[in-house]
């Protein structure tokens, strides 16, 4: 069946595990790109085991963060399928991968080399903490970066209780549609110059960037606001009430 949607046609290899990177394929393979999925071998994506629910045997997890796409297994550490791998991205448009830093380049396959071998292919990354700086090369988790994003910080009912975190893993979710809105700014650039570029994001970076309001507030006064429960810090009356028939 053909693909539609504004991005039918384009070729997208997602090397991506768990939620981050899947999540920019995800939004890509929705709006018709062709995104082919590849797997580890024997076992692979780990969302596969991430259980129960299953739907007719698979997890629900791995169906819903991969829907549209395609998929392959590869062992990426035998010659075969490195070799595979190269000979579907010579004509690929995107890669995404968000594997811990410096995995690509011990395959031989980083952003330099890709982009001597095709120009024009556009390499998504996706880490923890970015590609430079103390953190760069410890891997990331969304947990970890809702902790040192500042969003624990203001989430929960204030001071004296538990840090909590938000209910869906925000930083991973926020960092797959960066990466997404980044493909999409580097493809226009290729579609006026014919250059593919290196677009990357971070799940910490992810975290800051939901802070809008609470880092406006810090930054102006140079206070955290905190945690307040589920009011607003700068809107009122703007949170959980209660009535006759609940919340």
């Amino acid at each position: 069946m053909a693909a539609h949607g504004p991005l039918a046609g384009l070729k997208v290899i997602e090397l991506a595990h768990i939620m981050a990177g899947p999540i920019c394929g995800l939004m890509l393979a929705d709006m018709g790109a062709d995104v082919i999925k590849i797997e580890k071998v024997p076992d692979g994506d780990d969302t596969r085991r991430m259980v129960p629910p299953t739907v007719d045997g698979e997890s629900a997890a791995f169906m819903i963060l991969n829907r549209n796409k395609r998929g392959v297994a590869l062992n990426l550490k035998s010659p075969g399928g490195k070799a595979v791998l190269e000979k579907m991205l010579a004509t690929a448009d995107v890669v995404i991968e968000n594997y811990r830093p410096g995995t690509m380049e011990r395959f031989g396959l980083g952003y330099e080399t890709l982009h001597k071998m095709n120009p024009a292919l556009i390499y998504c990354q996706v880490t923890g903490f970015g590609r430079t700086g103390p953190y760069a090369n410890r891997a990331g988790f969304d947990l970890i970066a809702q902790g040192l994003s500042g969003i624990m910080s203001v989430t929960g009912e204030g001071a004296g209780r538990q840090p909590v975190k938000a209910g869906p893993p925000i930083t991973d979710i926020s960092a797959g549609f960066l990466a997404a809105m980044g493909v999409l700014a580097a493809y226009v650039h290729r579609l006026k110059t014919g250059e593919g570029q290196l677009v990357d994001t971070s799940l910490l970076e992810a975290g800051v960037t939901t802070t809008y309001w609470q880092s406006a507030i810090c930054l102006a006064t140079g206070k955290s606001p905190g945690a307040i429960g589920s009011a607003h810090p700068l809107s009122a009356p703007y949170q959980a009430i209660q009535t006759q028939d609940g919340w």
